[in-house]
């Protein structure tokens, strides 16, 4: 649905497993989701590794069936041997992308490796990032060396990203309940927090912010998106890649017993979420 410029995407992320394949020239990101139980669809993101500092991602937006995804591998994977290019391999599978940063080389990609599942809501799962894979992608023959681009790697690896880091594909972790009850009326302005300073390189990764305004008994009120997002995905998000590829994760904690009340077992669950506009977490 599309009014006024603003373009409405489903919520739910299809994409739920992924593998990492990589040949001399460029990775691919192949992405299965399920519509049945036992009707499978995939996608595939191709990531370009000659680029030295510059990201290159293209999207074909085809879903694949089984078949067709088998043919496409074993396609690329013999036209990389006759060309010398030692064949087809697999890196490493994920359930969803962080996103991509750059330090001073080139660009790196960012996967969930482990989930956990920590609550249910309604008939939403929602998971906790238990370990990621951080991926250089240019190949090592196009590098850019530089001095640096140890220590800066090693500062961003400092933050945790298996620590209090969640998602769900279905469910809007980065809005209240009250606003995934109530539709958006009008989109007011979008703005972005990024923390810069003299002496560290800027990054493409930063916290990005969303205020919706909503209509709720006569009364208008924002309401802020508490969301992690990279700079890249947001510029190419719209041209390149298809909705099922963006995943939303959060930073907070998330909690659910299940408490038992005359009888009859009730689930009570907490969402915490850190704002990149105010200190401490917002429930």
């Amino acid at each position: 649905m599309e009014k006024k410029g603003a373009v409405f995407h489903p919520i739910i992320s299809s994409i739920q497993k992924m593998a990492l394949y990589e040949t001399k020239s460029k990775y691919y990101l192949v992405g299965s989701k399920e519509k049945i139980k036992t009707l499978k669809r995939f996608r595939v993101l191709k990531i370009d590794r000659m680029e030295a500092k510059d990201l290159d991602i293209y999207d074909d937006k085809v879903e694949y069936t089984a078949e067709e995804i088998h043919n496409l591998i074993n396609m690329i994977d013999s036209g990389n041997r006759r060309s010398g290019g030692g064949g087809f391999s697999k890196v490493v599978s994920a359930f969803g992308i962080v996103g991509f940063i750059k330090f001073l080389e080139g660009y790196y990609i960012i996967l969930i490796t482990k989930r956990r599942k920590v609550a249910v809501v309604g008939h939403h799962t929602i998971y906790k990032i238990e370990d990621t894979s951080m991926i250089y992608i240019p190949h090592e023959s196009v590098r850019l060396l530089h001095p640096d681009e140890p220590r800066y790697v090693k500062m961003f690896q400092n933050i945790d990203l298996a620590s209090n880091f969640y998602f769900s594909y279905s469910y809007d972790l980065t809005h209240s309940l009250q606003h995934n009850l109530n539709s958006p009326k009008q989109f007011i302005s979008n703005f972005d927090t990024t923390i810069s300073d003299t002496n560290i390189p800027e990054t493409d990764i930063h916290l990005d912010s969303s205020i919706i305004s909503h209509s709720i008994n006569g009364n208008s009120t924002e309401v802020q998106h508490f969301g992690v997002r990279t700079q890249p995905l947001k510029k190419v998000v719209k041209a390149e890649l298809h909705p099922d590829w963006i995943l939303y994760i959060t930073h907070g904690f998330i909690g659910q017993s299940n408490i038992n009340v005359f009888g009859r077992s009730i689930y009570v669950t907490l969402v915490a979420r850190r704002s990149s506009k105010y200190a401490g977490t917002r429930f």
